[in-house]
């Protein structure tokens, strides 16, 4: 498994969830203890097989069609916009090295 693939996915959850913290309503709680748990370097030390657990359900919370991609969908700032695409990007990247 690549550990960049990793890095990259871990700051880009952890800066969705921040764009969600600001900005939207609820925040899945799977989410963020995902973000947490890179933040605290916990998500390293987890087995490959759960990370694929919580990446696919973290994945359905966030990827299409999710409340949070349709906030981001209806979100008016450009910048936020990109930023979650990138977050989609690394999270699918992160998702095939991982083969969940």
């Amino acid at each position: 498994m690549n550990n960049e693939l990793e890095d990259n996915y871990g700051h880009a959850l952890q800066l969705l969830v921040t764009h969600l913290i600001k900005n939207a309503v609820k925040i899945p709680k799977p989410v963020l203890q995902g973000a947490l748990d890179f933040e605290s370097h916990a998500w390293k030390k987890l087995d490959d097989p759960a990370k694929r657990n919580r990446l696919r359900e973290i994945s359905a919370l966030t990827d299409a069609p999710s409340d949070v991609h349709r906030h981001f969908e209806a979100y008016p700032h450009k910048f936020s916009k990109g930023s979650y695409g990138r977050y989609l990007t690394s999270l699918h990247l992160y998702k095939e090295s991982l083969g969940a």
